[in-house]
């Protein structure tokens, strides 16, 4: 099956959204949001990680490019990036782990962001410890013990780490998973977005391990 890339959820467009995003970029103060972000500022420049990744976004032109290949961002990705960036308050990580069901209005997507992210990761890794903690690793997750069988922390943007969470199957008990956000995470993304950030990991994950489309 061919790679598609990431994909924005199934029936909707960002290009709407995304130009609303950059007018509202545009305005804002490189330098303090940078800092905001927990991110690196040069000249006009902010250096954005997302996953393993580091994209910059020149401002006040609203240009997102690829650190290592200088190409265009993914559209959804672009849009993440600058709702995270004009949403940026300086609020640190909480250190308390939220599913996405708490994060305010997931209701109303919290059935396409099982199907599209939980789901898979349960069919690739279900049965499959250690192709996920080669996927995980190289994907720069850190390992966290005391949490199901298997589970990594990953910074997915600055201030907003993610982890995911393996419970193999046994004979008694089907395998399950969990995708975990920051709870501080809703203070720069909405629901539709961290819906994003998870389908996003979760195929980040499956591509690593030659899995995704499969």
């Amino acid at each position: 099956m061919k790679d598609p890339g990431p994909i924005w959820p199934k029936g909707v467009s960002p290009k709407p959204a995304l130009r609303q995003a950059r007018e509202a970029a545009a305005r804002i103060v490189p330098s303090a949001t940078a800092a905001k972000a927990g991110c690196d500022y040069d000249g006009n420049i902010i250096k954005a990680p997302f996953l393993d990744h580091i994209y910059l976004v020149k401002l006040p032109e609203v240009l997102v490019t690829d650190e290592k290949t200088s190409h265009p961002a993914p559209p959804e990705v672009e849009l993440v990036l600058l709702h995270y960036l004009t949403n940026a308050d300086g609020t640190p990580p909480a250190g308390i782990w939220i599913t996405y069901r708490y994060a305010p209005d997931a209701m109303l997507f919290e059935r396409r962001f099982d199907a599209m992210a939980v789901q898979p990761l349960l069919r690739a890794f279900g049965s499959d410890k250690e192709s996920f903690r080669r996927a995980a690793e190289s994907l720069g997750g850190t390992f966290m013990s005391r949490m199901g069988d298997s589970a990594y922390r990953f910074i997915m943007l600055p201030q907003i780490p993610m982890g995911v969470v393996l419970y193999l199957a046994d004979e008694e008990m089907q395998a399950s998973a969990s995708i975990l956000f920051d709870a501080a995470a809703p203070q720069y993304l909405c629901a539709e977005d961290l819906a994003f950030l998870g389908i996003y990991l979760g195929e980040s994950l499956l591509k690593k391990a030659g899995k995704y489309g499969v």
